[in-house]
């Protein structure tokens, strides 16, 4: 299984042209934990972590098969609990917890019977992959972490088979392959994907420099930006429809399209989809969406 990797603008890239690549790897590990028996069984405390950190840092979480939901902390510290489900297997044999500390940040993983945790994002599936790991143990373990992050800090979250849902005030990248992915935070931008899932992301400002982006291939993504600001907009579905609150070019074709260049232009916006509907809207400074 690929890498995922958030450093730089560079790795950024490669992890995106990998992204497409997890998904065959994900249809096959949720193949084999389908039909699992006996009664479920909970541990809410299987792992935890807590740190100071500060702006402009990034907290990056790592996940493969479970969730990631992500809220505000009340002090300044990074708070991490994980909780694991299973039917099957030894949670304490099949899934490991690592945390490492890097220039930018902690990058907070969970590890299936092998793989490895990086600074800044760099995750390791098992080398043999992960499908065959969860035959060979016989488990079907979930892990769902819950991140409590400081103000001005940034959150990068990675899971293959589970939702991400985040609750920000910075800057936000958000991924994952089977799974909705919803977003909200003060300062943006928002780069968010999914294969199989809904996009929902709110920013009430944008900030730092960088692309927003709304992607899924089946699912409907809705993205909420200030009611103005400076960007090139292109938001695009195959079988669905299209919405815009924002005035532009809506053109029609075997693919549907719609561009506005948006004050000054500058910053790409993209919003996509395939199989679903995809909207843009108007957001207002307290976080209540505008009338059109």
């Amino acid at each position: 299984m690929p890498a995922v990797t958030t450093a730089s603008h560079t790795q950024r890239a490669a992890r995106v042209t990998a992204f497409g690549l997890l998904a065959v790897g994900a249809l096959s590990a949720g193949a084999c934990i389908i039909g699992s028996s006996g009664p479920e069984q909970v541990d809410p405390a299987a792992f935890a972590w807590n740190a100071p950190v500060s702006a402009p840092a990034t907290v990056y979480v790592r996940n493969t098969n479970g969730s990631v939901e992500v809220k505000p902390s009340t002090d300044g510290n990074v708070r991490v609990t994980a909780e694991v489900r299973w039917k099957r297997g030894d949670p304490k044999r099949d899934v490991k917890f690592e945390t490492v500390n890097g220039a930018n940040g902690p990058t907070i993983c969970a590890l299936w019977q092998g793989g490895t945790c990086g600074a800044a994002g760099d995750y390791h599936s098992a080398n043999s992959g992960l499908a065959s790991k969860l035959r060979e143990h016989n488990t079907d373990a979930s892990v769902a972490f819950t991140v409590y992050v400081p103000t001005g800090v940034k959150v990068d979250a990675f899971t293959m088979n589970g939702s991400v849902g985040v609750a920000a005030t910075a800057p936000v990248m958000a991924r994952t392959v089977n799974g909705t992915i919803k977003v909200a935070t003060s300062v943006g931008p928002v780069d968010a994907e999914t294969m199989n899932g809904d996009v929902d992301v709110r920013m009430t400002t944008l900030g730092a420099d960088g692309p927003v982006r709304a992607k899924s291939v089946n699912g409907s993504v809705s993205a909420y930006l200030p009611e103005k600001f400076d960007g090139m907009v292109e938001m695009t579905t195959v079988l669905g429809s299209l919405t815009s609150d924002f005035a532009g070019a809506a053109l029609k074709g075997e693919d549907k399209k719609f561009s506005a260049a948006l004050g000054t232009g500058g910053r790409k916006v993209e919003i996509g989809t395939v199989t679903g509907s995809a909207a843009l809207h108007k957001l207002n400074a307290n976080g209540t969406v505008s009338a059109p």
